[in-house]
């Protein structure tokens, strides 16, 4: 449902006399090059340091004309263009994928409900609809986020429909899609609904989306299985949210008496603790700070005609970045060091180009450590990573730990060695330092443990079918529990889903025989394990013929109206499997009792053509495979006597012909009656003739090319032969 936050639109006429003045931290005005004098960027998505896609909306006539802008330099260079179909849709959200790359999600703007999802390969030059059959289109249905996890594992959920959320999810960077089942998300609470751009997305596998009656779903699989947490009473609406790891986020919302409200969790969304709501916080987008356990936060409204600010205790407190009379819209960091806000290109005051990019060292302390050390006899070591980093000048670095346990070979160095003398849990500060001695702390956690080499280790079936999905259970072992990747050689064709637990799920597209490796490792090192799969085709080998028939499937001199089908097909993969029977040419051809029954009988009208092409198609869980067989009828023979006599001493040549066609006809007292008809059952020649020595010499002079019957009559016997005049 479409977001109910602070308008974007009010408040900028109550700043016309006010001063605007940019943070100093956020001074690198850019910007967005959008075509319309006024515009609100009031979407951004940093894809990295280099990337970033936005939305602009045109503030004139009130955002009904929406524009995209991205850069692929950092924001030294903007372009814009138009999002796909605006007059038909209203854009919820926008995420890129590289600089090439995005996706939007829309819901229709005349009647405010269903919608589409849409992606560009070439830069927003052009936007194809990804939308699949039954997509969003009930009417109850309404578009709200489109995301990927990675460029091939993608969601899109709308609000809910017959009693839950609809989430469609692809494997293949959007080309196909597949609807989550219901008994995978639980149910909406009476009236409840999503809300655009409402989401926040960790990592490969996690990802949160609100609602307004005080809840947040939540995935740990990317997208295939999903669990609701209440984190207020259902009169609370979700008007934000955002994590910092799988474990630590934050929440914002307003009840129904307009009073703001904040919680935080520290255990993935499971639950939710409310904090104080900050004066500081802003209330129109949240995002976290890439590589910390750190947020910011933006408004349009409030104290100064607007507000920037971040927090670094999971939202508890936020500090004022300090701006005066700019009205910013959205916030998107890459790392420590690189974000973006957004805010009006040229209102309320000319110069203001639309997008600021931060310019602070706020966040200059920046690093990572093993969450696991092994400790052997003896002490362990490990080395940070260290990722902090100023906009300008020399950072200074000071180390210390929250136990005598811990030594560092040099407490100032970028790189310490960091030793550990006993088993534990120790915090590990870095305190970074600018030119100006203005310092920032980060934290990370290490647990040191007793640690055994990860054996690898799993089961899988050693044969199976093409498109059938088989389970790998992981048995590996070791301390701390080892993190497993799996792997296919060939590898393409191949979709490996994560499970819970210890299963993951395979399925293989294309038969042929598979090497599966695990790789488990940790801390304490690696191992590997493979195993040989035999994927065998098991589409359906499909066949048939017919009863009630003179000859065969091949040719009958018809009896009767109507084929019986024997159906032989076999079904190697286990499942149910579907029929389907069609004819060629198809009119006057009927099917009992169905085109889809296994086995029906088909009823031909005698005013068609005589020759048919039966094609049965069979589809089994592995694919779909086709039989095909040709009817041919003579619908001349009805009533009449084949004669096996007639139809040994007859000769007709040369066929195929093309200037003249030769019958050579046994001696018989009576006169024969010679026909030759069109496949449409036309006669093109009729003579009789009376027996003798040389037979007959028929012109087929500005004849059309084709198959034709000649049929030969006499004393009720008859012969028909197939011609074809070339």
């Amino acid at each position: 449902m479409k977001k109910q936050l602070l308008s974007i639109f009010t408040a900028a006429t109550v700043l016309s006399g006010m001063a605007q003045t940019p943070s100093p931290s956020w001074t690198i005005n850019q910007s967005g090059n959008y075509t319309p004098s006024v515009v609100a960027t009031t979407m951004l998505y940093a894809v990295d340091a280099n990337t970033v896609w936005g939305k602009g909306e045109n503030a004139i006539d009130g955002g009904n004309n929406e524009f995209f802008t991205k850069t692929t330099n950092g924001g030294t260079s903007w372009t814009s263009g138009n999002l796909p179909d605006t007059n038909i849709y209203i854009n919820a959200n926008i995420e890129g994928i590289d600089g090439n790359t995005a996706w939007v999600s829309s819901f229709l703007k005349a009647s405010q409900s269903q919608g589409a999802i849409h992606r560009t390969t070439n830069g927003g030059a052009t936007w194809v609809n990804m939308t699949t059959t039954n997509m969003f289109t009930n009417t109850a249905a309404f578009t709200n986020i489109v995301s990927f996890f990675t460029p091939s594992v993608g969601i899109t959920m709308g609000d809910p429909v017959n009693n839950a959320y609809e989430i469609w999810r692809t494997t293949d960077g959007g080309t196909t899609w597949s609807q989550i089942p219901s008994s995978s998300i639980p149910p909406p609470t009476a009236g409840e609904f999503g809300i655009v751009d409402l989401y926040c997305k960790f990592g490969a596998t996690h990802l949160w989306y609100g609602t307004q009656r005080g809840r947040v779903y939540r995935t740990t699989d990317a997208g295939l299985t999903w669990a609701v947490s209440v984190v207020a009473a259902n009169t609370f609406t979700v008007t934000d949210l955002s994590f910092s790891s799988p474990m630590k986020g934050i929440v914002i919302g307003v009840n129904t008496g307009n009073t703001w409200e904040a919680y935080n969790t520290t255990n993935g969304g499971v639950t939710w603790n409310q904090i104080a709501f900050d004066p500081n916080l802003g209330r129109n987008d949240l995002c976290n700070i890439p590589g910390t356990e750190w947020f910011a936060s933006v408004e349009n409204q409030g104290n100064g005609g607007g507000r920037i600010s971040y927090s670094k205790d999971n939202g508890v407190t936020w500090t004022d970045w300090m701006s005066t009379g700019i009205q910013y819209f959205s916030v998107a960091f890459a790392n420590t060091f690189t974000g973006w806000v957004g805010t009006y290109k040229n209102f309320p005051f000319q110069g203001n180009l639309g997008i600021y990019k931060y310019n602070g060292n706020t966040f200059n302390s920046n690093f990572t450590v093993p969450s696991f050390v092994c400790k052997p006899i003896g002490n362990a070591t490990t080395t940070p990573v260290n990722n902090s980093a100023a906009a300008s000048g020399v950072l200074t670095y000071s180390w210390s730990s929250n136990s005598g346990a811990v030594s560092f070979s040099s407490p100032t160095a970028t790189l310490p060695v960091i030793t550990f003398t006993a088993l534990g849990t120790y915090t590990i500060v870095l305190a970074a330092a600018d030119a100006t001695n203005s310092i920032n702390t980060s934290s990370q956690v290490v647990t040191v443990l007793t640690c055994s080499t990860p054996v690898a280790g799993f089961n899988i079936p050693s044969s199976s079918c093409n498109n059938i999905a088989l389970t790998l259970t992981n048995t590996s072992v070791g301390a701390p529990n080892p993190s497993i990747t799996i792997t296919t050689n060939p590898a393409s064709n191949v979709t490996i889903t994560p499970g819970s637990g210890s299963l993951t799920t395979l399925r293989f597209g294309t038969p042929g025989i598979y090497t599966v490796s695990l790789n488990a490792s940790s801390a304490a090192g690696s191992d590997v394990s493979t195993r040989t799969v035999n994927i065998n085709n098991c589409n359906p080998a499909v066949s048939f013929t017919g009863t009630n028939l003179y000859s065969n499937i091949f040719y009958r001199c018809i009896r009767t109206d109507s084929i019986r089908t024997v159906n032989t097909t076999t079904a190697f993969a286990t499942g149910l499997i579907t029929y389907t029977w069609s004819a060629s040419p198809s009119s006057g051809v009927t099917y009992s009792p169905s085109a889809t029954n296994s086995a029906p009988l088909i009823r031909f009208a005698s005013s068609v053509t005589p020759v048919y092409t039966i094609t049965l198609r069979a589809t089994n869980s592995s694919g779909t495979a086709s039989a095909v067989q040709i009817l041919t009828m003579d619908y001349l023979c009805v009533g009449l006597n084949e004669n096996n006599r007639l139809l040994n001493v007859l000769e007709v040549y040369p066929n195929p012909a093309k200037d003249i066609l030769h019958v050579t006809l046994p001696p018989y007292t009576d006169a024969y009656e010679v026909k030759m008809t069109n496949l449409l059952g036309s006669v093109i020649y009729d003579e009789k003739a009376i027996n003798n020595k040389e037979g007959l010499t028929i012109s087929l002079l500005n004849k059309p090319k084709g198959v034709y019957f000649l049929t030969v009559t006499v004393n009720n016997e008859k012969v028909t032969k197939k011609i074809i005049i070339e």
